[in-house]
Formats: C-alpha cells, sequence, structure tokens
C-alpha cells in the first residue's frame, strides 16, 4: 500500500504541534506501508517563505517530496483582513475562501501533483483542517483522502467553507474524544468513518537511552532549580503573553522560588526579568532532561486538538497546569488526574501555589499523569489504532 502524507510543513527542525503529529505518524507507518510525504518548501509558519530547496529529498528515513510557496504571506495585510472578516457577523463564503488562500501556504505545484499523481498512491493522509495544503488538497481526491483534522474550536472552524472538509474524507482520525464530539456536534458528521488516535509516546527510560543525552550539553542551559515550564512556539496565540503577565503578576503577589522557563521559537517580546528564561530552540535529548527537572509543566493555550506536551510531561512523572477554556486539556486533567486546568488569574496563581508548596501533591499528580500515558498513549497502541484504521479504509476503496 503507498501512502501520501500531505502536511504544510516538514521536517526534522520543523516546530509545531501537527506537523511533529504528521512525522511520528508517517516514521511509524514505514513499516506497514510505502509512505512519502508531501509538503511545502517553507519553514515559518508566519510567512511561508520557501526555506528547504524543492523536490526529492529524505528525513529520517522517510521520502519526502517538497514543492515552492507561490508566494510569501503578508502576515500586516493577512492580520488586518483577518480582523475584518471575524468581526462581521455578515462575512459571505467568497470572504472566508479569501481568508483561505491568505492564510496559505498556497503552493499550485503541490496541487497540480496531487490531481495528476492521483493513481500513483492508494491513499492520501491530510494533516490539520485548516490549512490550504488540506483544504484545497483534499478535494482534489476525497475518495482516497483520511482527514486528521487537529481541530480546536476556534473561530475559523466555523467557516462555512470548511463544511465538504468534514463530509468528504473515507475516514477521520482524531486526536481525542473531546476532539470528535466537538467536530460532529458542529458538522454532523457522523456517517463518516473515524478512530481516535493521538500520538504514542515513548517510555521515559527507552527515550533517554534512544536520545543518549549529554548532561553536560543540558547543564550549558543555565537551568533555576525550580521552574513553571513552556516548551512550544512562544507565541501569543498559543497563550504566552497571557502566561507570562500571570506569572509576574503572582511573582508580586507570592513569596516564592519558583522561576518561568520558555523553550522554544520566540514569536513576541518577552519583558526582561530575573526569573524568566528563554533558552530558545533545544536538542530533542535535552527536552527531555528539561521537561524531567520541571517543577510544573504549563499549556496556556486554549486551543488544542492533543497537546504533545503535557503528554511527554506526565511521561517524565511532571504535573501539568494548563487553561481551562480549552475542553481537550481539561478533558486530559479529568481523566488522569494528572494536573489542574485555571479560568482566571486568580486560579492561575492558586494553582502554581498549590502545586509549587506540596511537593506530595505534586508526586501524585505527576504519577497518575504517567500512569494514563502508559495505559493509552504507549507506542504499541497508538500504533496499532492507525494502521488497523488505516488498512480498513484502504479495504473499502
Amino acid at each position: 500500500m503507498r501512502i501520501a502524507f500531505v502536511v504544510q510543513r516538514y521536517g526534522a527542525d520543523v516546530l509545531g504541534g501537527a506537523e511533529s503529529l504528521c512525522r511520528w505518524v508517517a516514521e511509524r507507518m514505514q513499516k506497514y506501508c510505502d509512505v512519502e510525504v508531501l509538503t511545502t518548501c517553507a519553514l515559518d509558519y508566519l510567512t511561508w517563505a520557501d526555506h528547504f530547496p524543492a523536490g526529492e529529498s529524505s528525513v529520517n528515513n522517510v521520502p519526502v517530496r517538497r514543492f515552492p510557496v507561490d508566494s510569501p504571506r503578508d502576515m500586516k495585510r493577512f492580520n488586518v483582513f483577518a480582523r475584518q472578516l471575524f468581526a462581521n457577523p455578515q462575512r459571505t463564503l467568497p470572504d472566508e475562501l479569501t481568508w483561505l488562500k491568505m492564510q496559505g501556504p498556497y503552493s499550485s505545484s503541490l496541487l497540480t501533483y496531487i490531481k495528476e499523481h492521483e493513481a500513483h498512491y492508494n491513499l492520501f493522509i491530510f494533516v490539520t483542517y485548516s490549512y490550504a495544503t488540506t483544504f484545497l488538497g483534499l478535494q482534489l481526491v476525497p475518495q482516497k483522502s483520511i482527514l486528521i483534522p487537529a481541530a480546536h474550536d476556534e473561530p475559523h472552524f466555523h467557516f462555512a467553507a470548511f463544511q465538504p472538509l468534514f463530509h468528504l474524507p473515507r475516514g477521520i482520525i482524531y486526536n481525542t474524544n473531546e476532539e470528535r464530539r466537538l467536530v460532529h456536534e458542529h458538522w454532523h458528521n457522523e456517517h463518516v468513518p473515524c478512530c481516535v488516535a493521538g500520538v504514542g509516546i515513548e517510555d521515559a527510560e527507552n527515550a533517554v537511552k534512544s536520545n543518549e543525552y549529554d548532561s553536560e550539553e543540558t547543564e550549558r542551559i543555565s537551568l533555576p532549580e525550580k521552574y513553571l515550564l513552556y516548551v512550544g512556539r512562544i507565541d501569543i496565540m498559543k497563550g504566552c503573553r497571557e502566561l507570562i503577565t500571570s506569572f509576574l503578576r503572582y511573582q508580586n503577589e507570592y513569596e516564592n522560588d519558583l522561576h518561568l522557563v520558555l523553550v522554544g521559537k520566540q514569536a513576541m517580546d518577552i519583558p526582561e526579568h530575573p526569573k524568566i528564561h528563554t533558552p530558545g530552540f533545544v536538542m530533542e535529548s535535552q527536552k527531555s532532561e528539561i521537561l524531567r527537572r520541571a517543577s510544573i509543566v504549563v499549556n496556556p493555550s486554549e486551543y488544542e486538538s492533543l497537546s504533545l506536551l503535557i503528554l511527554e510531561a506526565w511521561q517524565e512523572n511532571v504535573p501539568v497546569l494548563v487553561n481551562g477554556r480549552s475542553d481537550v486539556l481539561v478533558e486530559h486533567c479529568l481523566t488522569s488526574n494528572g494536573g489542574l486546568y485555571y479560568g482566571n488569574y486568580e486560579e492561575f496563581a492558586l494553582c502554581v501555589e498549590l502545586l509549587r508548596s506540596r511537593p506530595d501533591v505534586r508526586q501524585t499528580l505527576g504519577q497518575n499523569g504517567h500512569n494514563y500515558v502508559a495505559e493509552r498513549y504507549s507506542l504499541d497502541t497508538v500504533e496499532k489504532i492507525y494502521i488497523d484504521f488505516i488498512t480498513q479504509i484502504a479495504q473499502t476503496l
């Protein structure tokens, strides 16, 4: 069976939850299928400017075929249009389609390739519902498509333009039960075959052995003894500005020894403060050690379809604190009993103070989270869900 994964960006140095999910699934499915990734040349998710050379290459032995983006995204123009569109309750379908093309990444050569080489593949797996690569690409080969939407309740999720996208594919793979519920309730597409998979998390001991992390390299990242940790894109849209504001207010109101460590690509201004640390991009082995040493791992985003970060934190027996406006994150915490959630600053501060001052609570929540990941997100468990569902859909073609 020959499968093409279609995703907006791809690469070992590409940061992003959906991109990481696509890479994990593609690499795991290689054992069963002839896999190829179709993607753009972009690295930067803001501009979509070409970075990687067009053509064939490989990433971790997975064949990758890259196509140039027709033109970079003008973020200033896009943001102005988006603000006007979201503020207009009378927006039209043409307006939404204009937003989708501006959202990008738009690669006419990628779309042409999909159309002309449909017969070359048994299945196309499209990752992330909200980008042009999926929205336009899936509609070219709906009868051979599986969608991994990575959907959450954000403003553009409600665009009428997306209605066909959630009804056309032969199958849909959701990250969580909460994501499936959201999509079913809004788009009424229960007739489309589906499953809930997520991503597999490697056992902590095996992860350390496979990474062979250099403790000296980790020590070069000067870390405080006790810290609240965020890993990911440091971006306003990820809730990082609210996180920093809340943390600084907490520092003013509570006597504490807790620091804030923000790991990842910086896409916003960060105030200078002796208790805020920004080591930037780190190696995977370093990230594992930084996670292991954290007091609390925080995910401040209200738009999540899975959150690899909190699953990795639990794998390291670290408790989590999440934004209570994300139904997916709240579901994780309630099901696992591995973390706390907040809806405003006062709740944030109380949760942080409880976790900071009660190592017994941290230990219990971290262990609960670890058990949850071991039961639901082991490599073998999730891998089997994917290959069984892909095989099931392929047999209907």
